[in-house]
């Protein structure tokens, strides 16, 4: 089923007062839930920053990730 937004905005304005208010807030939360504000990459590794438990440098730890060439 496809609804245009001519369609939703019919059955917004025949709803009575109350409902509307809460499909206003409906929409608001959505909103926000679906807003993108960074990309995923950087959420990721801002939700990785700090979390090494490890005492290697950024040196050491591309020496063990390089091969033997």
């Amino acid at each position: 089923m496809l609804t245009t937004e001519t369609e939703i905005l019919a059955i917004l304005r025949n709803l009575p007062q109350p409902a509307l208010e809460e499909a206003k807030i409906f929409l608001d939360f959505l909103a926000w839930r679906y807003q993108n504000t960074s990309p995923q990459g950087a959420t990721l590794i801002a939700s990785l920053r700090g979390k090494a438990t490890g005492d290697l440098t950024t040196d050491e730890i591309l020496n063990l990730t390089r091969g033997e060439e």
